[in-house]
């Protein structure tokens, strides 16, 4: 998870227990994991937002891409004049 081995998440546990007490534990155990939830959740969908994002761009032509078509006709009428001359 966070490098955390089992030993140091006990720790963790009875430091929280001692300093909360066991009524409030509970509480803040659920406060705690509906907040990582929310997280997560909220991670995804920003993730997926992202993606669609990217492949909205990647399917439309860029601006750069409109840029080198207009320079190679450009030189292809270049040389069309050059020929003929």
């Amino acid at each position: 998870m966070f490098g955390i081995g089992g030993m140091e998440l006990f720790i963790i546990l009875v430091v929280a227990l001692i300093v909360l007490g066991p009524g409030k534990l509970p509480g803040v155990a659920r406060m705690l994991g509906k907040a990582m939830g929310e997280l997560q959740r909220a991670t995804s969908d920003l993730k997926r937002e992202i993606d669609i994002s990217a492949q909205k761009n990647s399917n439309s032509p860029t601006d750069t891409d409109n840029f080198n078509k207009s320079s190679e006709s450009q030189t292809e009428e270049k040389t069309e004049d050059k020929k003929e001359v």
